[in-house]
């Protein structure tokens, strides 16, 4: 049975035009990093056309703009290219339920069936981890675990995937110190498979 760090993961992150996809907001990027063997060995980004001007706020966060987007493909387009990329490898995302509840939206839309696969939320592995720990935003995380973090380039897919790859794989040293070393251990700890809550 393969370790943990042996398997493969993808660590992925979204932006979107709002905060609720069942209020008709979508994605308008999805980026991704194929890890294995502690490293990584993939990448995905693709910005996405929403068909609609962006909302001044969204901007402002991602410095996604409409002009990037105006000659992208649609997020149906996207989606698929996604879907194909990530097979049927675990996914990891932080505070997946956002991600997924856009993903999850998204595979209804297109009619592309269920999202059903098994994905490791970091939000909650860093508090099972650090129990004590008041807060695990990205930026928090990265200065706990002493990874190089630019602040500018935060909240662009892309570069919050890759960030979020390196604090994965700091979590699954530790989760070896602590005796868990496989997958089957791993998802046996509460609340870490967000696709999987109740």
């Amino acid at each position: 049975m393969k370790n943990l760090l042996e398997e493969t993961y993808i660590v992925f992150d979204t932006e979107t035009t709002g905060l609720d996809p069942k209020s008709g907001d979508q994605m308008i990027e999805i980026g991704a990093v194929k890890i294995q063997n502690g490293k990584v060995i993939d990448r995905f980004d693709e910005l996405i056309n929403p068909q609609r001007p962006l909302d001044p706020k969204i901007v402002e966060v991602t410095n996604i703009t409409d002009e990037m987007l105006k000659d992208k493909p649609t997020e149906e387009e996207v989606l698929k290219h996604f879907i194909a990329w990530i097979k049927d490898d675990i996914l990891v995302a932080h505070n997946a339920n956002f991600d997924l509840s856009f993903l999850k939206m998204a595979y209804f839309k297109y009619h592309l069936g269920n999202l059903n696969q098994d994905c490791v939320d970091t939000l909650e592995l860093s508090r099972y981890l650090e129990p004590y720990e008041k807060y695990h935003n990205l930026t928090v995380l990265m200065k706990r675990y002493e990874i190089v973090w630019d602040e500018e380039k935060h909240h662009r897919a892309d570069y919050d995937a890759e960030g979020t790859s390196l604090i994965f794989l700091e979590m699954l040293k530790r989760l070896e110190r602590r005796n868990i070393k496989t997958l089957d251990q791993l998802k046996k700890i509460p609340k870490i498979l967000a696709n999987k809550r109740v």
